[in-house]
């Protein structure tokens, strides 16, 4: 709970930061994948690199910061009193994957910046919140909620399955914006950060 309360509180100051700016609003298609902008991870470190698993891991984060905002934003776009209790359930719900995210992200975070791993993150968060929320404030805050609108109402419904089948295409569609490395084999619903073994030497005769 405490997390949830830090997310939403950084969404509220970064909210009423974007209040304050103007731009002109961008095109959108809603659906699960809506086009609200031409995301780009930018927040990361310039020099970070990214396994596919590391990939799925910020699409998650990215995930829940775009469901915050809609939670919070879009109560009467939706006419639901309740939207965001619905978000917040939907984090109880996938509360360990989410708390794994944040600890791998963190870590990923310390190699290319000095600090603790956790307020790392934290500061990172914040910052993908502040750009969703000026993004929704570019395009005003009907459009955005129209656009998200089958995005959140289907994503608050997935079981831990459909959640890895939609991290999925959305790496599918947006991977090489990363600066990745490895294979692209592996799935969100199996991540794995584990070493390779060691090579076994052969016997000598």
């Amino acid at each position: 709970m405490r997390m949830m309360k830090g997310f939403a509180a950084a969404a509220l100051a970064a909210m009423a930061l974007a209040a304050c700016q103007e731009a002109p609003p961008k095109p959108q298609t809603g659906g699960l994948f809506p086009d609200v902008g031409n995301y780009q991870p930018v927040n990361l470190p310039a020099k970070a690199q990214l396994t596919p698993t590391e990939v799925r891991y910020d699409l998650l984060v990215k995930l829940q910061t775009e469901m915050m905002v809609t939670g919070l934003s879009c109560k009467e776009e939706f006419r639901d009193p309740i939207i965001f209790r619905t978000f917040s359930q939907w984090v109880v719900n996938n509360d360990d994957r989410i708390l794994e995210t944040q600890d791998k992200l963190g870590r990923l975070l310390a190699k290319y910046n000095k600090g603790n791993g956790q307020r790392l993150f934290d500061t990172y968060r914040t910052k993908m919140a502040n750009d969703e929320s000026q993004r929704m404030q570019r395009m005003t805050q009907t459009a955005y909620c129209l656009a998200r609108q089958d995005q959140f109402a289907e994503v608050v419904k997935y079981n831990p399955q459909q959640l890895d089948e939609y991290l999925n295409k959305t790496y599918e569609m947006l991977h090489t914006r990363y600066n990745e490395v490895g294979a692209k084999t592996q799935t969100a619903a199996a991540p794995t950060d584990k070493a390779a073994a060691p090579a076994v030497k052969p016997k000598k005769p």
